[in-house]
């Protein structure tokens, strides 16, 4: 499933309910996942030591990449809680 600013994930790494719902369904999760990656963007970015490789020309690329990572393979947890209530709140 290709997300805008997203990494793609794997339709096995979503919940059945999304993989089998409604467009509104898909777009409730998308905004779940986005909000997990910019959660766990923030906390990469706390929990690498500073120093030289986090704070050259290639820090930020790799926190980024270590985050896309997480996300594509299905993220942490994080979506899969904030879905319903993106759901009911969309309804």
């Amino acid at each position: 499933m290709a997300i805008d600013g997203l990494p793609a994930v794997p339709a096995t790494a979503l919940p059945s309910t999304v993989r089998n719902g409604s467009d509104d369904d898909k777009q409730a999760y998308n905004a779940a996942l986005g909000f997990e990656q910019i959660l766990l963007g923030r906390l990469v970015d706390e929990m690498l030591p500073k120093g030289t490789l986090t704070d050259g020309p290639y820090g930020q690329p790799m926190k980024d990449a270590f985050t896309s990572g997480l996300i594509a393979d299905g993220g942490l947890g994080l979506a899969v809680q904030l879905y319903p209530s993106l759901k009911k709140d969309a309804s």
